[in-house]
């Protein structure tokens, strides 16, 4: 018997598309298409892409079976198949701010119809070495634990981090065994753990809160050092929770949008204060959005843009992305490479609105400094009609590796995939608020 999931995001409800007068809507994207078209020439060789221009998928490749790879026809990155009809028509990764891969990228996890599987890899040959179930057995509790925010410990390559009901596990993959990290059922009313995060010493961690009928009912944030509850809070009035990596911040978000709206709260648990970011002027608080250390990345669903800020002066932000008025896609982000000067979105259509065709189903990382760099890297190539089809794309701490979800251009069958990240230049890090 396992725990039931929390419902599940609908694509693009994160964000309330504030779209201008359809007739001028209509004629700027007529503009705009004829602009971007200008840059889209006879089709260029197979390589990862810098500008801005038009890459309209090439037919696409034939997929090998799971663990085989084939080449983007566009942007010449190789990408390995991991699970196939084999595995069942419903296979996926979690979410883009949960970690698939863990700290040296020799494992990563997935679910095959609703069961988290542990993958071994060899991230130097790029190839799958094994698998078997993520948990081979239930903690002592009695009940499977969630798989979709089982969370990588950031210090120890073996252990995950899990809970069920209000029990907070800790797991090692290799010895097979759990170990008690925390028991909330002594502090709190009945009810589950949900949508876990945590900080990368694996010392803070952050829960939203279900009532026995799973109705989120508030949230929560545990200094595991300490033993203390540092920030609680009843509510329903809420959508998630998330730690940033150095355990000094919560990003608080409601399930409230609109003009004038406090939609996000920044809490600094060091301090005690809390600072309310509007969904539109002056903050343009962030959608969808990832975590770095002391930092947050994430979509401006007023402007469409992606925008950076530091947590500890959060009103202060630049743009990352502009997405120069296009409404028809949505993005996913993540953060959780430890390069943090470069963010990974996963663009998808979540919608029949008119489109640019810039970056249109692409899998790209984008500069956070506000130069608005991109590299363009692969076309997913899944149809979005419901959560599961979006690509969800996850970097792997070392940024080698980007785990995705794509149906095939709309096939029955939803599969996982690898996206192996060429070898760039690299930069300094950004990591210090």
């Amino acid at each position: 018997m396992s725990d039931k999931p929390v419902p599940s995001r609908v694509p693009g409800s994160s964000a309330l598309c504030r779209i201008p007068c359809p007739v001028h809507f209509a004629l700027f994207v007529a503009v705009l298409i004829a602009l971007c078209r200008e840059t889209e020439s006879a089709p260029a060789a197979p390589g990862v892409k810098t500008d801005l221009g038009i890459y309209s998928p090439s037919p696409a490749p034939k997929l090998p079976r799971a663990g085989g790879t084939f080449t983007d026809p566009t942007f010449g990155t190789e990408i390995l198949r991991v699970t196939d009809e084999a595995d069942g028509k419903e296979n996926a990764n979690a979410y883009s701010y949960y970690p698939s891969f863990n700290k040296d990228s020799t494992m990563f996890f997935v679910a095959m119809r609703g069961a988290p599987t542990l993958y071994h890899f060899d991230p130097v040959a790029f190839k799958i070495t094994g698998k078997e179930k993520l948990y081979a057995k239930k903690p002592p509790s009695n009940y499977d634990p969630r798989w979709e925010d089982s969370n990588w410990s950031g210090g120890d390559s073996n252990v995950i981090f899990c809970h069920q009901g209000l029990y907070l596990w800790r797991y090692d993959v290799s010895k097979k065994v759990y170990s008690l990290v925390k028991d909330f059922s002594k502090e709190l009313p009945p009810g589950h753990l949900a949508q876990m995060s945590k900080s990368l010493d694996d010392k803070v961690f952050g829960f939203s809160r279900q009532d026995p009928k799973w109705n989120l009912v508030g949230f929560l944030v545990w200094r595991q050092d300490t033993d203390k509850i540092v920030l609680r809070e009843d509510t329903r009035e809420l959508d998630e929770i998330q730690v940033d990596k150095t355990g000094k911040y919560c990003v608080i978000k409601s399930n409230r949008q609109g003009k004038g709206v406090i939609q996000v709260r920044v809490a600094d648990l060091e301090t005690g204060t809390i600072e309310n970011l509007i969904d539109d002027a002056p903050d343009y608080a962030p959608g969808h959005s990832d975590n770095g250390h002391g930092t947050v990345v994430g979509m401006d669903n007023w402007k469409n843009r992606v925008t950076f800020r530091r947590l500890a002066t959060p009103h202060e932000f630049h743009t990352v992305m502009d997405r120069y008025n296009d409404w028809s896609q949505d993005c996913h982000i993540s953060m959780l490479a430890d390069d943090e000067n470069w963010a990974l979105l996963s663009m998808y259509v979540g919608n029949k609105l008119p489109s640019s065709g810039v970056l249109k189903n692409e899998i790209l990382q984008v500069s956070t400094d506000g130069k608005q760099r991109v590299r363009r890297l692969a076309h997913h190539r899944s149809v979005v009609k419901q959560y599961w089809d979006s690509p969800r794309a996850t970097i792997s701490r070392d940024g080698r590796f980007v785990v995705f979800t794509s149906n095939w251009e709309g096939t029955g069958q939803r599969d996982v995939f690898i996206l192996k990240v060429p070898s760039f230049e690299s930069t300094s890090s950004i990591r210090s608020p």
